[in-house]
């Protein structure tokens, strides 16, 4: 059964307090039912798909402390404020416990009042994509992930450019980020190259460094493309594109796609441990997950996003990556960055954004 986000269930053992409420939260565009005690409430919650309720804690017959439990028991997703004359704060954190969403105090101010019931009804909404999302990820993941490991199964007795191309799939859900998988990847084998890697292993990373965000096929685009910052549910989804990207890549053949796979899922390892997906710190973090992370951590600072309203300089990324260097960042990985600062510059103004451009351009520059 789905829940009803526009209508609101007013519980109060006062009639007149019943009509004012529902007076004022029609005006909002809320249908609104009434309940004059808890037993009435519990009933209608039975058979009615209630998402909003407002329930008086003083009533006879049944309480609002009594009948929130049990109400909560029939939907667990339903947002109950809880409405009192009393203004207790041990009260409040009783019913916090019990499971209510909010608490008010009377007399009540009515526009406080609907500001309340319309964050609880956008909480309610999140949860229930939220759980939606969840239910069908899987099969979706799966889905995708089988029409990418067809592809990727090909990628043995294929080319480069083959790579490559799988990797900009996810970059066409953000036209904001057209260049970053060049200069990123770019970015990435500098960096490997003065630690002094092997070419090689430089060579691999270069062409599995553009699979760090990959995953981010499974991320919708109400979220991946936000403007502004997202809410901890959004958020949860959100960090969910290392451990897609991983499962994407996984078990093929190609010895550079195994290393997307360890790009996948620990550039957003951080070195203090307090990154994501696993929270790993140090040198637990592999090293190609530690390098892209910093390559990546750039060029999204010094480019467009749709969360904030401006990019950063070079130099004033720079600043900001220095601050977090033993935090965020790899100590090591840090003074190879800064280390080859001018190519850095040079390839960051070589791979402007150019919107849609030829993807393959990179495939020639490679050589």
């Amino acid at each position: 059964m789905t829940l009803d986000l526009n209508t609101v269930l007013i519980v109060d053992d006062e009639e007149i307090i019943r009509k004012i409420l529902n007076l004022r939260l029609s005006k909002e565009g809320f249908h609104c039912l009434e309940a004059a005690n808890g037993n009435a409430a519990i009933e209608i919650v039975k058979n009615q798909p209630i998402a909003l309720v407002l329930l008086d804690i003083m009533m006879p017959v049944k309480s609002g402390l009594q009948t929130l439990p049990e109400i909560k028991a029939i939907n667990p997703e339903m947002a109950v404020i809880m409405t009192t004359a009393i203004d207790s704060t041990d009260t409040a954190i009783t019913t916090i416990r019990l499971g209510a969403y909010d608490y008010v105090t009377k007399p009540f101010n009515l526009d406080d009042v609907v500001i309340r019931v319309k964050r609880a009804a956008d909480k309610v909404k999140i949860e229930l994509e939220n759980r939606e999302y969840k239910q069908n990820l899987e099969q979706m993941v799966s889905e995708r992930t089988e029409q990418l490991r067809l592809a990727l199964t090909k990628l043995k007795s294929s080319s480069q450019d083959t790579i490559l191309r799988l990797s900009r799939a996810a970059e066409y859900k953000d036209e904001d980020t057209a260049s970053h998988i060049k200069r990123m990847s770019r970015y990435a084998s500098l960096v490997a190259e003065k630690m002094g890697l092997p070419p090689d292993e430089v060579e691999a990373l270069l062409f599995a460094a553009p699979m760090h965000d990959i995953g981010k096929i499974g991320i919708p685009d109400r979220i991946l493309l936000k403007t502004g910052a997202l809410i901890p549910a959004e958020w949860e989804v959100m960090i969910q594109h290392t451990v897609i990207g991983a499962q994407i890549t996984e078990g093929s053949d190609p010895e550079i796609s195994r290393l997307g796979t360890v790009i996948a899922l620990s550039h957003h390892e951080k070195w203090d441990g307090s990154g994501y997906p696993s929270g790993i710190k140090g040198e637990n973090i592999p090293l190609p997950g530690r390098i892209a992370a910093i390559a990546d951590v750039f060029d999204a600072l010094t480019s467009r996003r749709p969360y904030r309203p401006t990019d950063f300089s070079s130099n004033e990324a720079f600043r900001m990556m220095a601050d977090n260097a033993g935090r965020q960042f790899d100590p090591a990985v840090f003074a190879a960055f800064q280390a080859c600062w001018e190519d850095i510059l040079f390839i960051r103004e070589k791979f402007r954004d150019d919107g849609k451009s030829n993807f393959l351009k990179m495939i020639d520059q490679i050589g």
